[in-house]
């Protein structure tokens, strides 16, 4: 757990380094070609990418079954809700209620994680 902990506070760390410096140069009104901006985007993603393999990575390392069972169902459940929202957003934007979906499937994501948590312990 402590090298979980470890490697998500480096993740997050890094994310928000990258995003305010990337965004800063991004919004800095200099033109900047398209292959910039792409290598903007996918070096912000970087780091969510690595939490995401931290997170899984944890399944991997631990040792307690059950433990790694809940860590599992957890996970299954945030993906569950996150997919539950971006369809239901998405069945919005066809019948033309909403004019575009969410935006930050991750966070979505994350935040679905931190309440899968609790509500996958007080079932089991």
């Amino acid at each position: 757990m402590r090298r979980y902990t470890i490697r998500i506070m480096l993740f997050m760390a890094s994310y928000v380094v990258i995003l305010t410096s990337s965004l800063a140069f991004a919004r800095s009104g200099a033109p900047h070609s398209q292959a910039t901006l792409i290598g903007l985007a996918l070096i912000t993603a970087f780091p969510i990418i690595g939490m995401f393999w931290a997170i899984f990575r944890l399944l991997v390392e631990t040792d307690d079954e059950y433990q790694r069972l809940l860590f599992a169902k957890q996970t299954l459940l945030a993906t569950a809700i996150t997919l539950v929202i971006v369809t239901v957003w998405q069945f919005l934007q066809v019948y033309d209620v909403v004019a575009t979906g969410p935006q930050w499937m991750g966070v979505i994501w994350f935040g679905a994680l931190g309440i899968a948590g609790p509500v996958v312990r007080w079932k089991a």
